[in-house]
This record gives structure tokens, C-alpha cells and sequence, in this order.
């Protein structure tokens, strides 16, 4: 909130009780129908005072001296709470750096801005002094006798009304959980608006077939729909939903099929797969869903124990959850329509007992089902990454790493392995898939005394799409001759985005396998906001360099037992465009490199020494 309001941090304070205060009057998830407020006091809070941390306030000048009568008598201030027992504000006071307080206040920003008053216009020109029919008139009068009776009753309701009560209201009573919906209207009328197709692409390859009716005018249609059988078959048997009549006044969310072909690290075709999802961005906060957080492994960890494992001679397998997200149970009501070219023919929609591929929800579900299930099973959770499960018995050890349905088991035995693999499968659906190949685009090659890991097929599919399969190679990522510099202004650059998506995939390339190119890519990145023909061909020369590289990788080797992880760090002082530091480290194990970074830091440092000294904060 202090960041958003640009208010100084030593509010945090205000900021604090005003959080408190506004989560007290919302629901919460212990609280499934009514909130802290209502339990406490016995009856429902008016919410309509609320207003936003750090919103304009205009303040009454009370008991100051007026230089002069036509000085304003109301100063702008920012607002950080309420007065908690009384009816006053508490504002900021930008002048004083003082937080005051106030009963004589006005918030002129409207909390939502009302419509504009409707005019009637008829098409036929009669005049300003054309009859009226006699509806016209007839509301004409209603209009002026609300206004006249609005301006009598407005000091009496002003006087007489208390935060703190619910105000009664005429006509429909206000339901909490529609607060902030993104829209009401229509779907409070049952007006459904017609949404254009949308294409969920999963990967950026031409072969895939990104709608049903793509796929249905394929030549490979017969092979995508036993695999939309396939999953129609699984989503029956786990129980996804049940099939009801439309309640009155809901609007189900859509849905789609996303097909993609499934390969093996040597881009070998291993099978169809076709995967229902919900289309969660029509899903309503507060309503259809709540929290939404669900942690995933850092790759860090990952090659931290792919660096160990040669050294402690661990046992390696690979496991595949099918359909993991369906595991999950949905604590809200959600209504989705029946599958795209699917439904049955009766009009009725799906009510979800389960999660699905979509919503936003179901991450956040299947963590949820994932670490209630291995902690009954006697694995604990580390604190240091969520998700990664530790087993052990005496020097023996088990360890699993989840990266969503993907999961890599380490064990010190093959009894280990048997129990850990035995454990999995009484609790879920999964693929055996033994020796570890591939796993978030990372190639996996495990020898007797080392392993190695690369990204060579996925480097390869980029260079293929931007059409640099066989470009001239180059010995380091940028060029040392041409300094980078600014667009300058006026000048408009790339506005088609194709630069930050291609930026993207390097960048995930340089954290997940290459740290000779980290510096590069964080150098351009930048110049993402205005990227000019020489930032372009600084990219596509990082590309080259990558084409001469694309079979280099990481190699952990076995070491004695008692070898520890080490690392480097280092700073460059000072570079011309902003006087900020560059820092850069590398922590290494099993003589591999298992994480690092490059890049600028957040103040300017006044010495290089300083500077080496920010480094090893970062480092460390």
C-alpha cells in the first residue's frame, strides 16, 4: 500500500492498522459466511466508508491563522486510516511529516464514479419548445419532487448516520461477495456477451493444433480425438463434476481443448495429448475463487542436488502425475459449461467438484492435496524450498522434488526407492517414467561418476523460429567494439513486442543453463521499455553466440564426501549511464555451477571497494 500510494515508509505503521481494519470487515477463509466485524459486534459492517490507503483527503483548517479571507480553507492531505472510537480521519501532513487527526474532512474523489445523467434526444427536431407527451411529463414531475424532497432529508440523514451501522437500504439487499466484481451487469441481467476465439498455445510450434476445429482438419484428427477421449474418460472417472440445471442468474465459464504433442529430449514423438481447460480469466475474485498462491521448486535447488547426487551415489527415478491438477478439491461453487463439442444436449452445465487445467485456483489446490498426502506418509516439508520432501531413516535418505506433476525422486537405496515409489502410486495416477531425461526444458544425462544437463533442443527450437539455424557463429555473446546505448529520443522503437518475447526465451536460458550469457541478457533487458535496431541485433547476436554453444551444458562429477559448495563473487564499478555497479556471482558444486546472477544494483556506489562489499551482500 506505501508503495502504491507513494507515501514515505515510516507509515508503515497506519498502514498496518488500516489493513487490520479493512480485513476485519471482509470475509476470510475461516469465516466462510460472515467476517471478523459481524461475530464480534453481532451485525453486519457498513462498508461504505471504506476508502482506499493514501487517497486525496481535503482537511478543514481549524484553528490556523487565515492570511486572508479568499486563501481555500481546505488543504489536500493523504489518508491513512480511521480514528478508531470516533468518526475523525487520520491524515498525512506532507509540510509537517506529522499524521493528524481530523473530524471535518471531504473525500471529492468518488469511490466509483457515478453514470452520466441520461438525455433524452428525439431524432425528429421539435424545438425547445415542443409539447410533452404525457409519459415525459409524468416523469418529469417524479424527477423534480425526488430532487426537492433529496435536498431536505440530506442534513438529517448526514446528522443521524453511523459508520459503523449497516445502512438500510430499499430493494435488493447488497450481497457481500459481489463486491468488486469485475462485471456485475451483465451477468446480473443474464446477458452474456460473445467473447472472440481465443488461442491458448502451449508451445510455440507449428505442429500443434491450438483450436478443436484445427485439429478436426488435420490429417491427424483420428489420433487427437482418442486422446480427447482419453481425457474425457479421466475426467469421468476421478469425478471432475456433476451435471445440474443452470441455477438462476449464474453464468458458467467456458472452456476449451489445448492439444500438443508430447517428445522425449531427442525430439522423438512419445504421444497425443489433449487437455481440457477452463478459461479462469472470466472468474470472479471473491466469488469464484480466493487465494491463488502456489509455490514451485527454484531450479537453484534442483541443480543443487542433481550436483550432489554423483557424490553421495544417489539413486535417480522419474515419476509423471496424470492429471495432477484434477486431484485437487474446489472449495468454491464454480459452474462451467460441458465440454467444448461435447455436451450431451440438455441445456444443464457442469457444477466442479474437483479443480481443472484453468482456474485459478487449481495450482494452488493440488499443492494444497499434494503436501496433506506425503506428510500422512511421514516426509517433511522443507522450510528452505516448499517444495522439496525429505524421508530419512538413521544415514539413510529419501528426497522428492515436485515442479507441479513433475517429480524427481533421490534415494540413498533401492529399497528407499521401492517404498517412495510405492507410497506415490497408492495416492495417485502416475507414469514411471525410470531415468530422468528431461524436466522443464533441462536435458538430464546421467552417467556412473557425473551428470550432466543442458538445453540443447530448446535452444535449437528458437533458433529454428527466428530462423538462425544456420547462422554465422560468434565467440562471445555481445560485441566488444559497439557500446550499448539509449534509443535516442524521438526515436519510436519496436512496438510489435517481439523483442521482450525473444528477450524472454533468452533469459530463461541464461538462469536456467548458461551463465556466460547472464550478463548480456540482463544488459539488454534494459532497454525492453524502447528497444531501437541496435538492441535487436545485440539480441540476435547473443543468438549466434548460443548457436555455437548449444551443446555445452553443466557437468557435476563425484567428489570426496567431504567437499563443500564454494563461490566467486565480483563488481564492476561504475557504468556510464547511470553510475551504478554491476555485481555478478557463481556458486559452484561438484565443480559445476549451480546458481549465479549478474546484475545492476540498486544505489550508487561511491567506491569500488563499497561496491565489492554490496556484491558479497547480494552473494551471501
Amino acid at each position: 500500500m506505501i508503495a502504491a500510494s507513494k507515501l514515505p515508509e515510516f507509515l508503515w505503521e497506519p498502514a498496518v492498522a488500516h489493513a487490520a481494519y479493512v480485513r476485519n470487515m471482509s470475509y476470510t477463509t475461516s469465516l466462510m459466511n460472515s467476517t471478523p466485524y459481524q461475530i464480534w459486534h453481532g451485525r453486519r459492517p457498513n462498508v461504505s466508508h471504506l476508502r482506499e490507503f493514501g487517497v486525496p483527503v481535503w482537511v478543514l483548517n481549524q484553528g490556523q491563522n487565515i492570511q486572508h479571507k479568499m486563501l481555500p480553507k481546505l488543504q489536500r492531505r493523504a489518508y491513512v486510516g480511521y480514528d478508531e472510537g470516533s468518526k475523525a480521519i487520520q491524515y498525512y501532513n506532507t509540510a509537517t511529516r506529522n499524521v493528524l487527526t481530523s473530524r471535518n474532512y471531504r473525500f471529492l474523489t468518488p469511490s466509483e464514479p457515478s453514470p452520466p445523467e441520461e438525455i433524452l434526444v428525439d431524432p425528429e427536431d421539435q424545438g425547445e419548445n415542443a409539447p410533452l407527451s404525457e409519459g415525459e411529463e409524468e416523469e418529469l414531475n417524479i424527477r423534480s419532487g425526488n430532487e426537492k424532497c433529496t435536498s431536505r432529508k440530506r442534513k438529517a440523514v448526514d446528522a443521524d448516520l453511523d459508520m459503523h451501522e449497516p445502512r438500510k437500504m430499499r430493494g435488493k439487499q447488497v450481497d457481500y461477495k459481489y463486491l468488486h466484481d469485475p462485471f456485475p451487469d451483465e451477468e446480473e441481467a443474464g446477458i452474456v456477451t460473445v467473447e472472440k476465439e481465443e488461442a491458448f498455445t502451449v508451445i510455440p510450434d507449428e505442429e500443434n493444433c491450438h483450436t478443436l476445429r484445427k485439429a478436426k482438419d488435420s490429417p491427424e484428427w483420428p489420433k487427437w480425438e482418442r486422446a480427447i477421449h482419453a481425457k474425457l474418460e479421466q475426467l469421468e472417472r476421478m469425478g471432475t463434476w456433476k451435471l445440474v440445471d443452470k441455477p438462476p442468474g449464474i453464468v458458467p465459464i467456458a472452456n476449451k481443448f489445448v492439444f500438443m504433442k508430447k517428445k522425449d529430449k531427442e525430439g522423438n514423438l512419445l504421444k497425443y495429448k489433449a487437455r481440457l481447460v477452463a478459461k479462469g480469466c472470466t472468474q470472479r475474485p471473491g466469488y469464484d475463487f480466493l487465494e491463488t498462491h502456489s509455490p514451485v521448486i527454484c531450479l537453484e535447488t534442483i541443480q543443487a542436488i542433481l550436483a550432489i547426487a554423483p557424490t553421495c551415489k544417489l539413486l535417480i527415478q522419474q515419476m509423471d502425475v496424470k492429471g495432477a491438477y484434477l486431484n485437487g478439491i474446489l472449495k468454491e461453487r464454480v459452474y462451467m459449461q460441458q465440454p467444448e463439442g461435447y455436451g450431451n444436449g440438455t441445456g444443464r452445465i457442469c457444477l466442479l467438484i474437483k479443480t481443472l487445467y484453468g482456474l485459478k485456483q487449481a495450482g494452488r489446490e493440488w499443492n494444497i492435496e499434494l503436501d496433506t498426502k506425503l506428510r500422512r506418509h511421514g516426509y517433511v516439508r522443507l522450510k528452505a524450498d516448499p517444495c522439496i520432501y525429505i524421508w530419512r531413516v538413521g544415514e539413510d535418505f529419501a528426497i522428492i522434488t515436485v515442479w507441479v506433476d513433475d517429480l524427481l525422486l533421490f534415494t540413498t537405496t533401492v529399497l528407499l526407492m521401492t517404498k517412495m515409489k510405492t507410497d506415490i502410486k497408492s495416492e495417485w495416477e502416475v507414469t514411471d517414467l525410470g531415468s530422468p531425461s528431461k524436466i522443464v526444458s533441462i536435458e538430464i544425462t546421467i552417467r556412473d561418476n557425473s551428470i550432466a544437463i543442458s538445453s540443447c533442443k530448446y535452444i535449437e527450437s528458437i533458433l529454428q523460429k527466428e530462423g538462425l539455424g544456420l547462422a554465422d557463429r560468434v565467440t562471445t555473446p555481445l560485441d566488444p567494439n559497439v557500446p550499448i546505448v539509449l534509443n535516442p529520443k524521438g526515436n519510436v522503437g519496436d512496438c510489435s513486442n517481439s523483442f521482450a518475447r525473444l528477450l524472454g526465451e533468452v533469459q530463461y536460458i541464461a538462469t536456467t543453463m548458461h551463465p556466460d550469457i547472464q550478463y548480456a541478457a540482463n544488459r539488454l533487458a534494459s532497454y525492453t521499455a524502447n528497444p531501437s535496431l541496435q538492441h535487436s541485433i545485440a539480441l540476435k547476436c547473443i543468438l549466434q553466440y548460443l548457436s555455437g554453444t548449444r551443446s555445452h551444458g553443466i557437468i557435476y562429477t563425484a567428489l570426496p564426501q567431504d567437499s563443500d559448495f564454494y563461490g566467486f563473487s565480483d563488481a564492476a564499478f561504475m557504468n556510464a549511464e547511470d553510475c551504478k555497479s554491476t555485481s555478478g556471482y557463481v556458486f559452484l558444486a561438484g565443480n559445476g555451477a549451480i546458481t549465479w546472477c549478474s546484475k545492476r544494483q540498486t544505489l550508487q556506489a561511491q567506491s569500488s571497494t563499497k561496491a565489492e562489499y554490496v556484491t558479497l551482500l547480494e552473494a551471501a
